[in-house]
């Protein structure tokens, strides 16, 4: 079983004749039945009970105290319907989503919205997993709740009768050696069924026969009516009337699929009450009585009275055990009391944490506003120095990367004639002046400076002088080689028109 540090589960259920409660304390070493309260109603002479059932549940809650953090309750059978699905997957939140819709189409209409959940209860030949549906409305619910509270409790988990008397057995009692264990817990108008194969679920269900039914008939002034709840007595012979209950057993256990093997069986309920059940279940189904022992779960009481009041003991166990777990308090019904005080609690903390968040957001906002401004002004610079720097009528592509290319291109050059002679374009035509003779008739149309040459165009009087020019620019310490291109007399002027290329 698993369990948390200290904490406290309340189980309760009612009918027309009891109401039961058990409190179950579990720590980290250990799980203790601490009390189980069976208490007969107040019956009117015709077998009405005379308090309503919020008056009597209250009258048990003082009785077994209300200082649970769980309470667990559960409905009726006649409130709960159910199907069998296959699904190819096990994953619970898969399972939800699409279980709902296709129950709907299933289910008779209801008053009201339906609340559905499941247990997985194996797989099928192809190994497809077998999903048992639970559904009711989600009237039976508020009224099962408004009960709850009107006697001063909220529960956080409504079940079903079924599934928490087949987990509750499972919790409580030792099946590792035991062969395929039904549960049948019988009630006042109705049995509900759980088979067990080990610690797994196998079935679940029920049939509209309940001890009603064994109630012999008595006069009295008021006309016939059932007699008082017999818990406690020597109980009644139940005779002819259980092969009908029987029978409904093994027709519903035959439809489910369930495997006809050895399997045993664990009365519980008003089935305590009737002193030949279990013989005649041994000669009608052929199912031995189960012997219960507890394992990890403490009890100083009978084994008889946790048995009579075995779905209240169940529903305490299930305020502590997840597995298999089945809560119709779903959506809009799920915020429990438990639920609003942990938020109360929590409360500031939240609002803190609300605070944090809306000064984040407004701090958010503030700077991607501040910083979208900086943004478009820096466009707008940038814009402007990529009109003034770049050569007119250079597309806007990438504009930063265009203007660093631009300026690498630029330091190249300079960077060139640096490497050669440490020289500035400015500083090559000095050297240019300086070193052709006043007396050269020699003119310098222009020069042109790329990464890896130096070219010099313009006319001389001879093609003696271009040769001269030729020697000059030989002389300079940063030019390696200089070659004459070209040197044609000009007709016009008569002119030597030169073009020379000097290599770095």
């Amino acid at each position: 079983m698993r369990t948390v540090i200290t904490k406290k589960s309340l189980g309760a259920w009612w009918d027309e004749r009891v109401v039961q409660a058990c409190r179950i304390r579990a720590g980290i070493a250990e799980v203790v039945i601490e009390e189980i309260v069976v208490e007969p109603r107040p019956l009117d002479a015709s077998g009405i009970p005379l308090n309503s059932a919020v008056e009597d549940l209250k009258a048990v809650f003082a009785r077994i105290g209300d200082d649970a953090e769980v309470c667990v309750g559960a409905l009726s059978e006649a409130e709960i319907m159910y199907r069998t699905l296959l699904r190819p997957f096990a994953d619970r939140r898969k399972i939800l989503e699409t279980i709902g819709p296709e129950v709907e189409t299933l289910l008779p209409a209801v008053d009201s919205r339906l609340l559905v959940d499941y247990v997985l209860t194996g797989k099928d030949a192809q190994g497809a997993h077998v999903v048992q549906a639970l559904c009711t409305s989600i009237n039976a619910v508020q009224e099962q709740v408004g009960v709850w509270k009107g006697a001063g409790l909220d529960p956080e988990i409504i079940d079903c009768p079924s599934a928490a008397v087949a987990a509750g057995a499972r919790a409580m009692f030792d099946l590792s050696n035991a062969a395929e264990v039904v549960v049948v817990h019988m009630g006042w108008a109705e049995t509900s069924v759980g088979v067990l194969s080990g610690a797994a679920i196998r079935f679940l269900g029920a049939v509209p026969y309940g001890f009603g039914r064994f109630m012999p008939a008595r006069e009295s002034g008021e006309g016939q009516g059932p007699a008082p709840d017999p818990t406690g007595t020597a109980g009644i012979e139940g005779g002819e009337m259980l092969a009908g209950l029987f029978r409904e057993i093994l027709i519903m256990l035959e439809k489910s699929g369930s495997e006809q093997g050895e399997q045993v069986l664990l009365a519980t309920g008003y089935a305590r009450c009737i002193r030949d059940f279990e013989r005649a279940a041994r000669d009608r189904m052929g199912m031995e009585p189960f012997t219960p022992v507890l394992k990890e779960i403490q009890y100083r009481g009978r084994m008889e009275e946790l048995l009579q009041g075995f779905l209240g003991v169940s529903l305490a166990c299930r305020g502590i055990e997840a597995q298999d777990q089945v809560n119709f308090r779903q959506g809009e019904l799920g915020m429990t009391k438990r639920f609003r005080k942990a938020m109360g609690l929590a409360g500031p903390w939240v609002k803190a944490a609300v605070v944090l968040l809306v000064v984040w957001i407004a701090g958010l906002a503030t700077d991607v506003f501040l910083k979208s401004r900086v943004d478009a002004d820096l466009k707008k610079r940038i814009n402007d120095e990529f009109v003034s720097v770049m050569p007119k009528g250079t597309p806007r592509v990438d504009t930063v990367r265009q203007m660093e290319q631009y300026l690498a291109r630029l330091s190249g050059q300079a960077g060139m004639l640096k490497e050669g002679g440490g020289e500035t374009p400015l500083a090559i035509l000095k050297d240019l002046s300086a070193g052709i003779p006043a007396d050269l008739d020699v003119t310098i149309d222009s020069i042109n400076i790329e990464d890896a040459s130096l070219t010099l165009s313009g006319s001389t009087g001879t093609y003696d002088q271009v040769e001269r020019v030729q020697a000059v620019l030989a002389k300079l310490a940063y030019i390696k080689e200089v070659k004459i291109v070209s040197a044609n007399v000009d007709k016009n002027d008569q002119k030597v028109k030169m073009k020379l290329v000097c290599r770095r």
